[in-house]
């Protein structure tokens, strides 16, 4: 019974008063108790003996009444300090793993998962913060409430006292021969529980797709079985639990019933008067009560602790990146970006970049092209730090990128990804996510520059329009747009445009292109697009095949050269050409 997880404890910052506080009040009830259990015994053992006059008998009522009012308090004062405890362990704890899960780049948010992060920050937490409310401070009380009570009762009978008190802490190795089976259906019970949540998840996001393909209920059907599954495993705790319960109340009241016995028996022979056979058996439960409480608990922490082992790999991710802010900048730097011998691989898979070297000159409009899997992507997402190379270096106008924390980069590269993230809230307050004191001016041009002002304009409420649930209420160019405008407020000076159109209908990405055109006339553009006809007039073309630069130069000379570039370009022709006549006939009939 003894959860001294380490992880917890180092979390409990800004939660010990509260714990101490929570410990106390227990102990004050317990007094209290104590001498409630005193007063009644006494007053009960002497109410038919003469020398007890009214007044004294109206004293102990009174003495009795005040003493149980004083219990009452401290336990009203102590579920009131449990619950400021569990109010400040929630946000403690979240605050933490917010914080952490803040501190992760794109990499690291891979190697967890987002279900991972959400059943701890939710689920989690609700079952850590049992651990500081309730259970620390039952494991302090219960380790003092046994001994305040034998030397409370060793006096009235010694023998009733000390097989309680024996009792009592012989139940703390005897619940811990059940612990090692919980823990290990804790941990499944997570499993089971992250098993579950990310199906959900995944299943609502999809539910368009399995109902136009008639899967929704094969898809139900699975998720039934997780549910099944996920309630055996509570089913399975329960029944240990409940194992546990049957064989530690046992223990219970088996020294109840013996100490109750003992004392009739001293009680007969003359050894103990009436009123202490009384208050040994007023206080026998009460003996046992701070075990139970911390019993009770230490099945609800078990969760908590189990909880604590998947916080902790969050925790645990190392989120430092090198940085070395006195590195010199070239005596004549190249002015632009410049990967220099840059190699890379994910971990747990193969190399995704070999040894590729590529200047992308300021002014400029550069392209990355190449099949899925190339390398495209992750070349940009190391411009971007959200990964750091395993070898070579990155170049910012003469100065190493690791001179630079990657929120400093960030304002000197920007991207726009495939899928823009929007969030609720007005177009505005997504607007200046990339400049939050940006003005409406300012918001206005942004729109402006990316087509989308006259839209906004026509909207009843204009930049303080609702944008829905994630972006909702907005069309995917629309999206789009709005991503590229906050590119634009950012100020940056390079813009990275990672497939940017793949997501929208053919006239928004006509619209969108033609936002890019003209942006390359004011910025340095890296663009990457799977359509090759839409990087025709890229100032350079790198051709990227198997992790590395295969081909390099204007669109012309490319096709010239006959390459995998040109295969590639007159390919797709063929299949644009094609789509464009299913167009025309699907319009004729």
């Amino acid at each position: 019974m003894l959860l001294l997880n380490k992880t917890l404890l180092r979390m409990a910052k800004g939660l010990w008063g509260r714990i101490a506080l929570i410990t106390f009040l227990k102990l004050v009830t317990l007094v209290g108790t104590a001498e409630f259990a005193q007063i009644i015994s006494g007053f009960l053992g002497n109410i038919a003996s003469p020398a007890l006059s009214a007044s004294n008998a109206g004293s102990a009522v009174l003495t009795a009444f005040i003493t149980a009012a004083a219990i009452f308090l401290a336990e009203l004062l102590t579920g009131e300090a449990e619950y400021r405890c569990t109010a400040k362990a929630r946000q403690s704890l979240r605050a933490g793993i917010f914080s952490k899960v803040l501190e992760l780049d794109v990499g690291s948010v891979e190697k967890i998962g987002p279900v991972s992060a959400i059943t701890s920050s939710v689920d989690g937490v609700e079952s850590m913060q049992i651990y500081y409310s309730k259970y620390l401070p039952g494991l302090f009380y219960c380790l003092i409430a046994p001994i305040y009570l034998f030397f409370r009762l060793k006096d009235v009978s010694l023998i009733p006292a000390a097989v309680m008190f024996v009792i009592s802490f012989i139940l703390l190795p005897v619940n811990n021969i059940f612990r090692s089976h919980i823990e290990k259906l804790k941990t499944e019970y997570w499993d089971s529980l992250e098993d579950l949540t990310g199906y959900y998840l995944e299943s609502v996001r999809g539910l368009t797709a399995f109902k136009l393909f008639g899967r929704d209920k094969d898809r139900a059907a699975v998720l039934a079985k997780k549910s099944q599954a996920f309630n055996r495993k509570i089913m399975d705790v329960m029944k240990v639990n409940f194992s546990s319960f049957l064989l530690t109340d046992g223990l219970i009241y088996g020294a109840v019933a013996a100490s109750t016995v003992i004392a009739a028996v001293q009680i007969v022979s003359g050894t103990l008067d009436f009123s202490g056979g009384l208050m040994v058996l007023l206080l026998s439960f009460g003996f046992f009560g701070s075990v139970r409480q911390l019993m009770n608990a230490t099945h609800s922490a078990l969760a908590g602790v189990s909880a604590a082992d998947k916080v902790e790999k969050l925790l645990s991710i190392d989120t430092s990146r090198p940085y070395h802010p006195d590195m010199a900048v070239e005596k004549e730097p190249f002015d632009g970006i410049r990967m220099e011998n840059i190699s890379f691989s994910y971990p747990g898979r193969g190399g995704t970049l070999h040894n590729i070297s590529l200047d992308i000159p300021k002014g400029k409009t550069v392209a990355l092209a190449g099949l899925s899997g190339s390398g495209k992507s992750t070349a940009a997402g190391l411009l971007m730090r959200f990964h750091d190379p395993e070898k070579g270096r990155i170049l910012l106008e003469g100065r190493d990128i690791v001179s630079l924390t990657p929120e400093e980069l960030r304002k000197h590269i920007i991207m726009v990804p495939q899928y823009v993230s929007l969030f609720s809230g007005t177009i505005a307050d997504n607007l200046r996510i990339a400049s939050p004191n940006a003005s409406c001016e300012e918001l206005w041009s942004a729109l402006s520059d990316v087509r989308l002002k006259d839209w906004v304009s026509s909207l009843p409420q204009g930049l303080d329009t609702p944008a829905g649930d994630g972006g909702g209420k907005l069309s995917g160019g629309q999206r789009q747009k709005i991503g590229i405008a906050r590119a634009l407020l950012s100020r940056a000076e390079y813009i990275i445009f990672d497939e940017a159109t793949s997501s929208v209908d053919m006239d928004s990405e006509r619209e969108i292109w033609s936002c890019i055109g003209e942006l390359s006339k004011t910025r340095t553009l890296i663009i990457i697009s799977h359509r090759l006809s839409t990087i025709q007039n890229a100032d350079i073309i790198y051709m990227l095949s198997n992790g590395g630069v295969t081909e390099r130069g204007r669109h012309r000379e490319l096709m010239d050269k006959g390459g995998l570039y040109r295969r590639l370009a007159e390919e797709q022709s063929r299949l644009e050409q094609n789509g464009k006549e299913g167009i025309l006939y699907g319009a004729a009939l």
